[in-house]
């Protein structure tokens, strides 16, 4: 790439690592440091248009500052300088490089290590990851910068800015969670700890001086609220598991069958059933029609099912009315919850690559307005789940250019993205459901 003089903008720990990884790795490249708490010297320390006159200048900054200091940065630049973000998130970046970079050069990365991992590792960074999410450089340039960093041993992973940011909301936001939350309680290495905790506070000191970027990376990554929701409702189940009385003897489970798959409305539901009713033991059998859900019924199979009967905007389940129909049962309960529609896609599909969207007949029913205005030229076809279209989405059994309407926990069961939320007509959108038992007659 014939990389000669290379900038860093911010001197922060990241910065100042990068410095001493050029001076080891490209002793010869002569490197420009511009930081705002640094006077320039000329030497080490240079003015910010000095610095991004560079060959290549990375840019490492605050995820806050990005877009700031790159406004500042472009001007200034000259025409083949190639900028590189290493920020931790990437659809953000990614978004403003697009956008204010345009006709630039320019690459994103992610390195996905830093001072404390060197450290640790005494330098030896071989198996250290670099994540590369998009770049506009040649392919030519592309292979000699990646030959480059995989001589110094380090691994180049390629993969886009939104699976780059679900991946590190799951991973490294994770580890920042836990790890200032045992920092907030004073949790601290002891003379016997076992060997996972002292694996655990590794970690915890992997992120002690990263409270800052700890709270952009939440800020900034469009999927870290999905991941705090989700731990937080796994961490009031477990506090459940530790308030179970244990000198009382476990009852039998009951189990319920639901007219639905996974990540239904039927689940959702059945565990509210279960909620109201205080039943602590119990397990679902994912039936998928309310016609499978009454035989079972019938047959002694399951103890309860729980179905819907009506929604507010869709009307009465035909499927339910059939089914009732033919089967004796008792009503145990009738009560409502409120149904938020969500078209949900695979990873990386776009909107206007969208020919399908399929879901149960009562979903379409309920978004029914919104797919006249949104989406006049798309194909609507039934299916006999909402949760197992998302499921068989998910699997590949479905086309990539499918959409399906789903629940949000379908969206996380499956790992899809929910391309828009809360796509019912109406606001208030409450499903009447049935808690049926077998008939005493």
């Amino acid at each position: 790439m014939g990389i000669k003089t290379v900038g860093i903008v911010g001197y922060g720990s990241f910065g100042a690592l990068a410095h001493t990884l050029f001076k080891r790795f490209a002793p010869s490249v002569e490197v420009r440091i511009f930081s705002p708490d640094r006077k320039p010297d000329n030497k080490q320390f240079f003015s910010l248009a000095d610095t991004a006159t560079c060959d290549a200048v990375i840019l490492a900054v605050p995820i806050h500052s990005f877009e700031e200091v790159l406004s500042k940065v472009i001007p200034l630049a000259g025409k083949d300088t190639v900028i590189v973000d290493i920020a931790t998130v990437k659809v953000y970046t990614v978004g403003l490089l697009k956008k204010l970079a345009q006709g630039r050069r320019y690459i994103a990365t992610h390195p996905m290590w830093g001072p404390e991992s060197y450290e640790k590792r005494a330098g030896d960074v071989k198996g250290f990851r670099i994540v590369v999410t998009d770049g506009t450089l040649r392919v030519e340039e592309y292979a000699v910068l990646t030959g480059f960093l995989k001589q110094c041993g380090f691994d180049v992973v390629e993969m886009t800015a939104e699976a780059h940011d679900k991946q590190i909301a799951e991973t490294l936001f994770l580890t920042h969670l836990i790890g200032q939350a045992i920092l907030e309680g004073g949790f601290k290495r002891t003379d016997i700890d076992t060997v996972s905790f002292g694996y655990l506070m590794d970690a915890v000191e992997s992120v002690r001086r990263d409270e800052k970027l700890f709270r952009d990376v939440f800020r900034f990554n469009p999927y870290c609220k999905d991941v705090l929701a989700r731990f937080k409702e796994a961490e009031e189940k477990v506090r459940g598991l530790l308030q179970e009385p244990k000198d009382v003897p476990k009852k039998e489970s009951i189990r319920i069958g639901i007219s639905g798959a996974q990540g239904s409305f039927s689940e959702e539901a059945a565990e509210e059933y279960a909620k109201i009713g205080n039943l602590r033991e119990f397990s679902l059998a994912y039936l998928i029609s309310v016609e499978n859900v009454l035989s079972a019924l019938e047959a002694g199979t399951i103890d309860l099912g729980v179905f819907p009967v009506e929604n507010s905007t869709g009307g009465v389940v035909t499927e339910t009315v059939h089914a009732m129909a033919k089967h004796n049962f008792n009503i145990k309960k009738i009560f409502d919850i409120d149904i938020h529609q969500n078209l949900l896609v695979r990873e990386g599909v776009k909107k206007n690559e969208i020919k399908v969207i399929t879901s149960h007949e009562q979903a379409l029913k309920q978004c029914r307005e919104y797919l006249k205005r949104e989406w006049p030229k798309a194909k609507i076809e039934e299916y006999e789940d909402t949760a197992k279209a998302a499921e068989d989405l998910a699997s590949d059994k479905l086309p990539l250019s499918t959409a399906v309407i789903a629940s949000a926990a379908a969206a996380r069961l499956y790992k899809l993205k929910i391309l828009e939320e809360s796509i019912q007509d109406l606001k208030t959108n409450y499903t009447t459901f049935i808690t049926a038992s077998e008939d005493s007659k």
